[in-house]
């Protein structure tokens, strides 16, 4: 068997945003993935189904794969041919060891290409609204090791030479440090009240930071009770903070939402809540499983022309449809000149994406919106193929129905929660802390996620945790379930969502480290 090929590449400091292109190109073609503690688990969204996802655990904790033990997997993998990434937080190359591993491929003679990553060194200060290097302040910047002892014997850092470069320095991983490295550059002549910071979690919603001076700082830090991953800064660059601070200013930042989607890797709704600088826990609550296609779906494709009105439920419902017309070796001008009406904004821009722009688009989310605007259209006696979920709801069919329409009823696709789902979500509740908000943007989601727990725990978790909604149908599933409907915009659209959310994240305080959330 011809050796396989090992991309090293870096994820970044955590926003998962801030992967590069290739890194997102490689990870889409790979057979297996070794990834880091620190990789966000967005990130890992990108990686097939069908490839290995090996976790290397934390490094120097219990369970954790040593260097040797990585080097060994990676040979191992690559030698039985297959497209292997080794996924590293941030850079590679920046205290990641990244060398160390080539260095085993070259070895044994092992194909390779190393993919750069957004190190944090440039990174989180940058997110803390601290540029490394300012004009008029300091022309150069230096990264050090945080992990190492300052006053050891052995120490590779040269700290006198630190003390009298007036660069910014920057400590990678140096919060258990922070004391003693503190204390060793002021031994060395840095002035006590140069500014510093430390900065926990860059770049993530639970990003934090906390400014002072070489000689306040850990003091403060304690206060706070900072916790790893954290950066430190040291230099007067930091004084710019309070006027560039960007990132911790966002209005979701701190808040931990939950987001049930399906299998897709890609969520809108995730993406804007992360926008505006949520932490946001995804979990598959609906899988969307395409039905056999029968002879009568084979007739419906046949008899395309004849329609007068093609309806889609669901975003869903088009990519299916779509998919089984390209199948059965039919094109866009197979349905000549049948009109089309899609269930909200974003089922007409799946829609759209396959080159059709839909006739009719009602402002409101749910099936009512499209009935409502249905009502203006002559229906009686026209021919109309619904496409939809098989278990979905009969607003539209029996609106048609009683318009005196002809309809033909095409379920095209089943809802179900994926296996696994169950145990992760226990887990997370149990070992995680919870959430501050769940966020439901159907019934069926609604449905399946509660479904998952037993009366008790639905009671102990979610009886006064609370939920945001796309609209009246979902809110009134939630509550059927005993849960608290906390928000719900005026128009039923995904941005409308968010928006809502970030004024309802106004009236609350933000949650506190020792509390309890979802409970």
């Amino acid at each position: 068997m011809s050796k396989g090929k090992v991309y090293l590449v870096g994820a970044g400091p955590g926003d998962p945003g801030l992967l590069t292109l290739r890194g997102k190109e490689v990870l889409s073609q790979a057979d297996a993935v070794v990834y880091d503690a620190l990789v966000h688990p967005r990130i890992l969204c990108f990686i097939p189904e069908k490839a290995r996802k090996i976790y290397r655990g934390s490094r120097g904790k219990k369970g954790a794969l040593s260097q040797a033990q990585i080097n060994a997997l990676l040979v191992k993998l690559a030698k039985e041919g297959k497209m292997l990434v080794r996924l590293k937080g941030g850079d590679p190359f920046v205290f990641g060891r990244g060398a160390e591993e080539i260095l085993e491929l070259v070895k044994n003679k092992i194909p390779f290409e190393v993919v750069p990553g957004v190190t944090s060194a440039i990174a989180v200060p940058a997110y803390a609204g601290i540029p490394v290097t300012h004009r008029g302040m300091n022309s150069s910047f230096t990264v050090v090791t945080g992990h190492e002892d300052p006053f050891k014997d052995d120490t590779q850092v040269n700290w006198r030479h630190l003390v009298k470069d007036e660069g910014t320095l920057v400590f990678l991983m140096g919060l258990h440090t922070l004391p003693i490295l503190c204390d060793r550059l002021m031994t060395e002549g840095k002035d006590p009240t140069t500014p510093a910071a430390v900065i926990q979690s860059g770049t993530t919603a639970r990003q934090r930071t906390v400014v002072g001076t070489l000689e306040t700082l850990p003091g403060l830090v304690q206060k706070t009770g900072l916790q790893p991953p954290a950066t430190v800064i040291v230099g007067k660059v930091v004084e710019l903070s309070g006027d560039l601070k960007w990132f911790e200013n966002k209005p979701l930042l701190g808040k931990r939402i939950l987001v049930t989607r399906g299998r897709s890797p890609v969520n809108f709704l995730s993406e804007l809540l992360s926008e505006q600088g949520a932490e946001v826990v995804e979990v598959p609550t609906i899988e969307i499983r395409p039905l056999h296609l029968d002879s009568m779906g084979k007739g419906y494709i046949q008899k395309l022309p004849e329609y007068d009105w093609l309806v889609f439920s669901s975003s869903n419902a088009v990519e299916i449809f779509m998919d089984i017309l390209f199948k059965q070796k039919k094109d866009l001008r197979h349905l000549g000149k049948v009109k089309t009406a899609c269930v909200g904004e974003a089922t007409a821009k799946a829609l759209k994406n396959f080159g059709i722009r839909a006739d009719l688009v009602p402002g409101d989310y749910k099936q009512e919106g499209l009935a409502k605007s249905l009502q203006r259209v002559p229906l009686a006696g026209k021919r109309v193929l619904l496409a939809r979920a098989q278990k979905g709801r009969d607003v539209l069919l029996d609106f048609l129905k009683k318009k005196r329409a002809k309809v033909d009823l095409w379920p095209l696709y089943e809802n179900r929660v994926p296996a696994g789902t169950a145990d992760g979500l226990r887990n997370f509740f149990l070992k995680e802390g919870g959430v501050d908000l769940l966020t439901f943007a159907s019934s069926s989601a609604v449905d399946h996620f509660y479904s998952i727990f037993r009366p008790a725990e639905r009671k102990k978790w979610f009886g006064k945790l609370p939920a945001a909604v796309i609209g009246p149908v979902t809110a009134a599933s939630v509550r059927k379930w005993g849960g608290k409907v906390a928000v719900q915009p005026k128009r039923y659209t995904t941005q409308d969502l968010v928006k809502a959310i970030c004024r309802w994240s106004k009236k609350i305080p933000h949650f506190e480290k020792g509390g309890k959330r979802g409970i």
